[in-house]
């Protein structure tokens, strides 16, 4: 509604901001989701369907201007984080220690659930606990 009701000089200098959480949307859903189940889900046709809109609104060459700009901010951000852990492990072994066993124990256990939720859908018992 926002685009349809606006000219393309009033959104340009919000557009950004506008396809910012807009494209968090679609990376969270695509990072949950199955790839074949990406395509399927309506949140993320939905969210493309929109960014589409905006692009008709603003023009091409300035809607992809500002997703790049977005897509740079956010692989930046990945990049600092990822070089805070890093440094983290130099500068303080037994915090990226604690950190290493922390995501091991949180991966058993979604490898567990994973395992039981494929065994209740097959139709097997639980496992037993002696």
């Amino acid at each position: 509604a926002l685009c349809a009701s606006c000219a393309a000089h009033y959104l340009t200098p919000y557009l950004e901001l506008i396809i910012d959480p807009i494209d968090r949307a679609i990376r969270e859903a695509s990072n949950s989701l199955r790839p074949e189940e990406v395509e399927s889900s309506p949140f993320v046709a939905l969210s493309k369907e929109v960014l589409q809109l905006y692009e008709d609104a603003v023009g091409t060459d300035c809607f992809v201007e500002s997703y790049a700009k977005v897509n740079r901010k956010v692989r930046e951000k990945r990049d600092k984080r990822r070089q805070e852990i890093a440094a983290e492990a130099v500068h303080d072994p037994q915090a990226a220690a604690k950190r290493k066993i922390k995501k091991q124990l949180l991966e058993k256990e979604r490898k567990k659930r994973r395992v039981e939720d494929r065994r209740s859908m097959r139709g097997g018992a639980k496992k037993k606990h002696y």
